[in-house]
């Protein structure tokens, strides 16, 4: 029980941060409280004995970091670097499945599909892009949480960031076209 409550509060972390990215013009700042909000999603992984989510927000964490760097040296981060951290990510699922636990979790299979489609969007350097094809993974973390069961926060810190994103799109994109052309 213990472990359950220290997930759920790391995943309420997770949540701040999250949702609070989306609410910056820069990707740098959209990308440091993504890191952030990283950290804590997992610890709550680990908390909630999710390994391979665990070792694939690892590698999420490395990812965003290093898209992170290009971004404030202002430089696009080669395609190469999205395949690299998408492999590491199929590697994580093989190795922590089908080595180590011996299960081949079939449900951990929508957080490899989330974490591919991160490894390819967080490469974006046009934000409103980025805002807009997230909402993929966003979709199949959620689901992959929600079908875990025992991750309940976590999923709802994802449909929070994912209707964080959605207001952002419809502020950024849809108001602010209304100021311009008054």
């Amino acid at each position: 029980m213990y472990n359950y409550t220290l997930s759920q509060i790391a995943g309420g972390a997770t949540l701040a941060f999250m949702v609070a990215s989306y609410f910056w013009r820069s990707k740098s700042a959209y990308l440091l409280f993504q890191i952030i909000g990283i950290i804590c999603l997992f610890f709550s992984y680990l908390f909630g004995e999710e390994y391979f989510a665990m070792i694939a927000i690892t590698v999420s964490l490395s990812r965003t970091l290093t898209f992170f760097l290009y971004e404030k040296k202002d430089k696009e981060a080669p395609i190469a670097l999205s395949f690299l951290f998408a492999a590491l990510t199929v590697g994580a699922y093989g190795v922590i499945n089908m080595v180590i636990l011996d299960t081949a979790k079939p449900l951990d299979i929508l957080y490899l599909c989330a974490q591919v489609g991160y490894a390819f969007v967080f490469r974006i350097r046009n934000i409103k892009l980025v805002r807009y094809t997230v909402t993929v993974p966003h979709a199949f973390a959620i689901a992959y949480n929600l079908l875990l069961g025992n991750m309940l926060f976590v999923a709802v810190s994802y449909g929070f960031e994912l209707l964080a994103d959605l207001f952002a799109i419809i502020k950024y994109d849809f108001m602010g076209r209304r100021t311009e052309k008054s």
